[in-house]
């Protein structure tokens, strides 16, 4: 396999002066950087550390600025908050990042560092939420994605990084409408010794991909597995929701416009329904070590088109592995509702759930499922978007606290939407940890 190496350094002027290396390396990936002159480098770094540009949250569309490429993404460190930290063992932080383009034909590609204290030799980013949306106005849908494409933990002499990849997209049948795109991640760390867990699959993730027929019906079942011997017989392994990906079949679709129609033109919908639902068969792998999960899927306006549908995951496994799984049943909707709000409009929705009594010493929220859905009928989308924040984790009282923030809504926001979600709890107990023989007692609260 041809290996290409992404070198990125990291210069931060300030008080400590403190120079910092790290080395992505990306495996299959579509630029080839062979050489890099140092001494060309590091002016280029100084200067852009030196004046941070602000990010632009309305796009002006007389200066359409090119975004900025990966490899200068990287000369800027990731905002993240440091949710929890038992120092020189184990550390969770959790972040966001927005990106706008100004058409859709690229997705928009968001590259992340996260400095992770020295002690960290293992680790790995969630996907735990995701915000799309039109810029200028409501548009029928084409495609639809949201993932974190690749993951690597780096250790260099003195400094430990976490690098990632997010992308997103959202278009129309033409492709010409300016988008944004926001990634909500969850990163966390801790030290082997401590902790008996390893990633597997961290850089790309294991990809699954359909072509769900309309005569299949609404809900789509993508059954993934990881490499034959990859779990030890005795570990307990839990999935890592890294993404997903919709887009509508090609198909003949006559719309009025300046080009002629052909047979297998690129075609839009309003939308209705959206879902995704990642499951595990199992904490324990079968008797060959073989790990086994299925994600189910729903993506549709009023009817069922044919569409196709990419995920991805990551695994984690091992003897610290603790799994607290949830239940959401996708139900496709069919056309128009009976009854409907016309006059609430659409929002973001929030609310808090909090866990108390879990036999973990870490916890990790998972937004490994969510619904939704337009409480009339189908809609032309102009933001869809679903996101776990603000994680509070008490390790004395083994309380687990999170917001989930959701939308979906047209250009004018009426009717409203209906959301439900999903949230695995990853645990991780010390490898002597008496937490390991408390019975598990679940008190789960919602506040709205």
């Amino acid at each position: 396999m041809v290996e290409y190496k992404l070198i990125a350094n990291f210069v931060i002027i300030g008080s400590q002066f403190q120079r910092m290396i790290a080395t992505f390396i990306i495996e299959g990936g579509m630029i080839r950087c062979l050489h890099i002159a140092f001494a060309l480098l590091i002016p280029l770094l100084l200067s852009a550390c030196a004046s941070k540009m602000p990010e632009k949250k309305v796009l002006d569309a007389a200066v359409k600025a090119a975004a900025p490429t990966p490899f200068e993404q990287l000369t800027f460190k990731a905002e993240a908050r440091t949710v929890f930290e038992d120092r020189g063992k184990f550390i969770m932080l959790e972040g966001s990042k927005c990106m706008q383009r100004d058409n859709g034909a690229e997705p928009v590609i968001i590259t992340q560092w996260l400095e992770m204290p020295g002690y960290v030799d293992n680790g790995t980013v969630v996907l735990n939420g995701w915000d799309l949306r039109y810029l200028k106005q409501d548009r029928e849908v084409n495609s639809l994605r949201a993932e974190i494409s690749r993951s690597k933990l780096v250790k260099n002499t003195g400094s430990t990084f976490l690098v990632f990849e997010a992308q997103g997209k959202l278009d129309d049948q033409n492709r010409n409408d300016a988008f944004e795109f926001c990634v909500f991640f969850t990163a966390f760390g801790y030290r082997a010794a401590e902790v008996d867990a390893v990633v597997d699959e961290d850089n790309a993730g294991i990809e699954a991909t359909m072509l769900q027929d309309e005569k299949q019906g609404a809900v789509a079942t993508l059954e993934s597995s990881g490499h034959k011997g990859m779990v030890r017989r005795y570990d307990a392994l839990a999935i890592i929701p890294r993404g997903f990906g919709f887009e509508f079949a090609n198909r003949f679709e006559c719309e009025w416009r300046w080009l002629p129609c052909k047979w297998n033109d690129r075609v839009d919908y309003p939308l209705l329904q959206m879902a995704y639902n990642l499951t595990q068969t199992s904490a324990t792998p079968n008797q060959s070590g073989n790990p086994n999960w299925a994600t189910q899927t729903i993506f549709k306006d009023n009817g069922i088109r044919t569409h196709r549908i990419k995920t991805r995951a990551a695994l984690i496994h091992g003897r610290s592995i603790k799994v607290r799984g949830d239940f959401l049943a996708l139900n496709p909707r069919n056309g128009k509702a009976d009854t409907c709000r016309k006059s609430v409009d659409g929002v973001v929705r929030t609310q808090t759930f909090q866990i108390d009594e879990l036999p973990y010493d870490y916890a990790i929220p998972m937004l490994t499922g969510w619904d939704l859905t337009n409480e009339c009928e189908q809609q032309r989308l102009q933001r869809a978007g679903i996101w776990i924040h603000d994680i509070r984790l008490d390790p004395h009282s083994h309380r687990l606290e999170y917001k989930v923030s959701s939308i979906l809504r047209d250009q004018d926001g009426a009717p409203s939407f209906n959301s439900a979600h999903r949230v695995t709890v990853l645990g991780l107990n010390h490898q002597s940890s008496s937490a390991q023989q408390r019975p598990p007692r679940f008190q789960l609260k919602i506040r709205d």
